[in-house]
């Protein structure tokens, strides 16, 4: 089977290598010559090998660096983009990216200076207008004109406009009937009517423009054939927050558009707005006769132009940074931009309605989803949002924009509430009931209905209570994603524990309900479980608002409660994170949230562990924010068990059943071990099930060595530990498994993973063994070496307790919590 497979492989790379030889995209005298760098190598071997991935091009016909970022599904794949294109994107009707221009330039270039109208959209902003009028009345560019349009300002915005009409000729000003306030698209709309220009420019009433702001694009005009829309680089300033999030959207474009003009694939693309802020686009006036002004989100009103206008249009571009773009509060900043994004899925389908553009089947396929479900209800919808519906399939914007609204497809299915009970649903942004008809049923989820609204276990007696101990003492809230019997939740509970002692009044919420809460209860924490707390907070519960307001510190336990820290962020109590995560959870997390964004929302963030703070630390700008936070756990003094008196080498693997823990690597270890080795151990496997794969092999394994006992509660696994030799975690991704280290605190040896916390504080041979992550033969070869040398596991046990006694007593954990969450 190895075999076969390193021969499809190769033909594989074979065909590959030819297609892309014999290809009218590859120029190999011209990747040579560009790239002389790289020697006599054969160009098509160099590109394939690591060419693409240094952002070479394979020739002036095929920019890489575009193709990736047009298309984000190759760059995930890490793919080569040609071989992409040539195997599967040119059948799909994707284009390919020349490296330079696409205009065409003419013969020669002209000399004309066309008019040009400046339009500015003013909207109370008195402070900021003059330093726009002023850059536009500063350009070195002088045949144009300038056309205010107020859109009903309340502020003193009147007075700075009638001063600058005293002063200046060539400016006009326009209001609404009425002097209303009727939205950005009207007001664009009229100035555009207005004006007089064979061109018109934007340029908003919070920005400004460098003095050669028209001179550059009128050149542009003149160098280049058929220009009917212009855009510039621009030049970020303001609030650095803001400026932050934005900068690389913006490093992007630049490096994405090419000087001159651009072939852009707005139905492949669907989601790029190519043109980053009105002050840096101008438009030949024609252009506009034919344009819809009717957005769905008038804020996008911008966006919703351009991909009318580029549909069939070649946008012109000057990396010159001619605009200086404004990051400020104001209806379109970055915050606005992110509620924006809710309805992004109808502002799309009904853009693309108007463009004329085929519907995707995936649309398709969950459209005949949501018809044949009992649980939408058509004549429901229909007359509870008509107001939202405007005329349109109510179906399609269920789909697409309703459930996010919080519009219920039925009496019986209750969005906010499903989204809340699974978190994971709500991150991945997918319809709530599309999942439930897709995945949900064969799951057995529950379905809520209208009405769980009020379900809300915070009461105003906890409110009174937590009032009353917030005056005695300070208050501490920890946050967890569930109360199982793992090692996250262990922890936390560890430091409600700590907590109370120094004289703090912790309370635990939990998102979850599991079999922590009876040892909760009896340690006499208060704890509250909360499976709609998402939900009840987007409703602005107003008990829970107040509840989470009496608090002096909130500590977010795993990556799991990272999100909430987004509906946190009004609460005054110190924030802090706690992450029990690495390599594994990271990737899927990313996925859907911008994780450095969260972060900055918190005052501290903490890893369990180096191991831990190195996948973090990527994200976490302010790197003074971020710190390591090793949990403490109670030095354990437990009766011993009579142990047998079989003479064998006991070992124990606990933790959940999953590829992640690493069952599967133990179990291929053990093929590799003789068969008299295996008859001196006996392998205790302990956990929940939770992927059938790794539960099969486990149940099924057909080494009499191996003996699965299942879950356990906490007292019943720590007594299992005194009756063996050594502690296993083979994990190929597990930060600080506590197990391990209440293996340590019994003076057990441990055998972990490099890919593992505890890894950082092994020698081996001197306290423990640790071997490289998903390596059966390494884990095989110790575990040999114990059977061989058996006689010294009980120093090792006793190295390995010195761990625990350095790093993770109760005593050294008390002090950390001092210092760094009470900040004492």
């Amino acid at each position: 089977m190895k075999i076969f497979r390193e021969i499809k492989k190769s033909f594989v790379n074979r065909m590959v290598y030819y297609s892309i030889s014999n290809s009218s995209l590859f120029d190999k005298k011209w990747y040579l010559s560009q790239y002389p760098e790289i020697g006599k190598v054969n160009p098509v071997k160099h590109y394939l090998e690591k060419g693409w991935r240094e952002g070479k091009n394979p020739s002036e016909k095929f920019s890489t660096n575009k193709y990736l970022y047009a298309y984000p599904d190759v760059q995930d794949r890490n793919m080569n983009p040609l071989e992409h294109y040539l195997f599967h994107g040119k059948k799909r009707g994707r284009l390919c990216f020349n490296v330079g221009q696409v205009g065409i330039e003419k013969a020669k270039k002209t000399n004309n200076r066309p008019l040009v109208s400046v339009i500015v959209a003013s909207y109370n902003y008195a402070d900021l207008l003059p330093q726009t009028l002023d850059s536009i009345l500063s350009q070195t560019y002088t045949n144009y004109e300038i056309v205010i349009v107020d859109d009903g300002s309340t502020d003193n915005s009147m007075e700075v406009i009638n001063r600058y009409l005293s002063e200046n000729d060539n400016i006009k000003f326009y209001r609404h009937p009425g002097d209303a306030n009727r939205g950005l698209p009207e007001t664009v709309r009229l100035g555009v009517i207005k004006s007089q220009g064979e061109f018109v420019a934007f340029c908003e009433s919070d920005d400004f423009w460098d003095s050669q702001h028209l001179s550059k694009k009128v050149d542009i005009i003149n160098r280049y054939q058929e220009v009917k829309i212009i855009s510039n680089n621009v030049e970020l300033f303001g609030e650095e927050k803001m400026v932050n999030a934005r900068k690389k959207y913006v490093e992007d474009l630049d490096a994405f558009l090419s000087v001159g003009g651009n072939n852009l694939d707005i139905n492949g693309h669907k989601g790029m707005n190519y043109i980053p802020t009105f002050s840096a686009v101008m438009i030949r006036k024609d252009v506009f006769q034919n344009l819809d002004y009717n957005t769905p989100i008038s804020a996008w009103i911008d966006f919703w132009l351009y991909r009318q206008i580029l549909k069939n249009e070649l946008l012109f571009y000057t990396t010159d940074k001619l605009t200086y773009w404004r990051q400020h509060s104001s209806f379109n900043n970055i915050n606005n931009a992110e509620k924006y994004t809710a309805e992004r899925d109808w502002f799309i389908y009904m853009s693309d309605r108007l463009n004329g553009f085929k519907i995707s089947r995936r649309i398709l396929k969950n459209v005949k989803i949501l018809k044949k479900s009992h649980l939408f209800e058509l004549s429901y919808y229909s007359e509870k949002y008509a107001d939202l519906l405007d005329g349109t399939d109510p179906i399609m914007h269920y789909l697409l924009v309703g459930w996010k609204k919080g519009c219920n497809p039925s009496p019986y299915f209750n969005n906010n509430a499903y989204l809340s009970n699974y978190v994971d649903v709500w991150l991945n942004n997918v319809n709530p009931l599309i999942h439930y008809e897709r995945y949900g049923k064969k799951q057995r989820l529950k379905v809520f209905p209208v009405g769980t609204e009020e379900l809300l276990e915070i009461q105003e007696t906890d409110i009174e209570m937590v009032r009353k101990w917030r005056e005695k003492t300070k208050t501490v809230l920890l946050i967890s994603h569930e109360l199982s019997l793992t090692g996250a939740p262990r922890a936390l509970l560890n430091m409600a524990i700590m907590l109370k002692k120094i004289g703090a009044t912790p309370v635990i919420l939990s998102l979850k309900h599991g079999p922590m809460e009876k040892e909760i209860s009896d340690l006499g924490i208060k704890l509250l479980v909360e499976p709609f707390l998402l939900m009840n907070y987007n409703l602005r519960h107003w008990s829970l608002s107040v509840f989470l307001s009496n608090f002096d510190v909130v500590v977010f336990n795993t990556l799991e409660t990272v999100w909430l820290i987004e509906h946190f962020s009004e609460i005054k109590a110190k924030k802090i994170c706690w992450l029990h995560e690495g390599r594994y959870s990271y990737a899927g997390w990313t996925r859907f949230k911008d994780l450095s964004v969260l972060f900055s929302l918190f005052d501290k963030v903490y890893a369990v562990g180096e191991y831990s703070k190195s996948f973090a630390d990527p994200y976490i700008l302010d790197k003074n924010k971020l710190g390591v936070l090793l949990y403490g756990i109670p030095d354990i003094e437990i009766k011993l068990a009579n142990k047998t008196l079989d003479n064998k080498i006991k070992l124990l693997l606990p933790g959940t059943l999953s590829d992640r823990k690493g069952q599967l690597i133990l179990l291929q270890a053990l093929d590799m071990l003789s068969k008299k080795v295996r008859e001196q151990i006996d392998i205790y496997i302990v956990g929940a099930a939770i992927e059938k794969k790794v539960e099969r092999a486990v149940k099924h394994c057909h080494y009499s060595c191996v003996k699965y006992i299942g879950e356990l509660e906490h007292e019943q696994l720590l007594q299992l530990f005194t009756n063996v030799d050594i502690a296993l975690s083979p994990s190929l991704d597990d930060p600080m498994p506590i197990v391990c280290t209440e293996a340590m605190a019994l003076e057990k040896g441990v055998i972990v993973s490099e890919n593992t916390g505890t890894a950082s504080f092994i020698e081996n041979g001197k306290n423990g063994y640790k071997v490289p992550a998903g390596d059966p033969l390494a884990l095989a070869e110790v575990i040999e070496r114990m059977v061989l040398y058996k006689d010294k596991l009980p120093m090792l046990g006793k190295a390995a307790r010195k761990i625990y006694d350095d790093n993770f007593t109760m005593e050294i954990f008390e002090k950390n919590i001092k210092a760094l969450i009470m900040g004492e």
